[in-house]
């Protein structure tokens, strides 16, 4: 399952080189203001991961769709044939030549990252993270950096360092996860299309083989 850490997307502060606070705090309302008028959202991802010891990354790949307030969907091309479904609080997970599984979203450790990218596209406040990362933001010519470097005495299983990328329409483009000791993940995001329609089918509640 794609393990999305975007509830860490924007706990906005600031630091040498950044944006002013003042400035971070409106990218952070504009933010927030522009998901809570999203009705349906979808987009392509590309996830690859990096670990000590791999000869060559692992890819996965697919799409996600999702349907206000609380309907989200995951299908993958790579591995074929898996996806994830979240409907109010049910969960159902299909991996590859396994048995649906259904759980609950607020119940189970797996539904945890789910409720993360739900709360993100939702335009609900995210939890504070402030007392475990440094964080700077930064404009490079209309594309905006948030970067979080956790500090020293934080915990030792969180990311060293995330590195956000929002385009200058408050687009998320990529996320960068370097691992607690070594290695990284990296989301990239492409086509994504706002407020238009989507099947419901989609969101059908699938019926355990």
């Amino acid at each position: 399952m794609i393990r999305f850490v975007l509830v860490l997307l924007f706990p906005l502060g600031a630091m040498a080189g950044s944006l002013s606070p003042a400035k971070a705090d409106a990218l952070r309302a504009r933010f927030e203001a522009r998901q809570r008028e999203t009705r349906t959202w979808s987009a392509g991802f590309v996830q690859t991961l990096t670990m000590r010891g791999m000869r060559t990354p692992v890819v996965s790949e697919g799409t996600i769709t999702y349907r206000a307030p609380d309907s989200l969907r995951i299908d993958f091309q790579r591995p074929a044939g898996e996806f994830v479904l979240a409907v109010g609080d049910r969960l159902f997970i299909q991996k590859a030549g396994k048995k649906l599984v259904e759980k609950s979203l607020s119940n189970d450790t797996a539904g945890k990252p789910i409720q993360s990218l739900l709360g993100l596209l939702q335009g609900r406040p995210v939890e504070a993270a402030e007392d475990q990362y440094e964080t700077q933001v930064s404009d490079e010519n209309g594309t905006y950096l948030i970067v979080l470097t956790k500090k020293q005495d934080a915990g030792g299983r969180l990311p060293r360092r995330i590195t956000n990328v929002v385009s200058n329409d408050l687009s998320i483009r990529e996320v960068r996860v370097e691992m607690p000791k070594e290695g990284s993940l990296v989301y990239s995001f492409r086509e994504a299309v706002r407020n238009r329609g989507v099947e419901a089918e989609a969101f059908s509640l699938p019926i355990p083989k």
